[in-house]
């Protein structure tokens, strides 16, 4: 299934299960990486000391797990626009490979589940991601759900 890229909102009623949305990729930038690492004092040397890194089993710099977790959810803003109302929860999340500083990651987004009754004005919108490192391999995956508005009538 192709994803479905939106320029607007994203409404609840316009969300099926198996849907692929359209997540932009993102680059995992060492000024990414060292604000990430200041903002939340996560300085472990194989995040921020490239000598020390060099000497670790991955060879060189790594992203913060949760960094890409954080950035990845943050994108959901731009994928539901104003539809989008809060994150319900984060659940399964796995790290499988490392991200590597410099990095491009690429994010596939999938709706596993779309829940609400008929008269609520929001629902929720249970997503799968799989984020991929830069040389394609698995990086990490996992689910969250999101509450999702309704379009009002004058919207769509």
């Amino acid at each position: 299934m192709t994803p479905v890229h939106t320029t607007g909102s994203l409404w609840l009623g316009d969300v099926r299960p198996g849907m692929r949305l359209g997540m932009p990729a993102f680059d995992c930038s060492a000024e990414l990486v060292a604000g990430y690492a200041e903002l939340l004092e996560a300085r472990h040397p194989i995040h921020v000391d490239a000598e020390f890194a060099r000497n670790t089993r991955y060879g060189r710099l790594i992203a913060h797990g949760p960094l890409v977790v954080a950035k990845v959810l943050a994108q959901l803003g731009g994928v539901f626009g104003e539809a989008l109302q809060v994150l319900l929860g984060i659940g399964g999340w796995r790290f499988y490979g490392p991200v590597f500083v410099g990095d491009r990651v690429v994010v596939e987004c999938t709706v596993l589940d779309v829940s609400a009754s008929k008269a609520a004005s929001a629902g929720a919108v249970e997503l799968e991601f799989r984020v991929l490192a830069a040389d394609g391999s698995l990086a990490q995956r996992g689910t969250a759900s999101v509450l999702v508005s309704r379009a009002s009538a004058g919207r769509a």
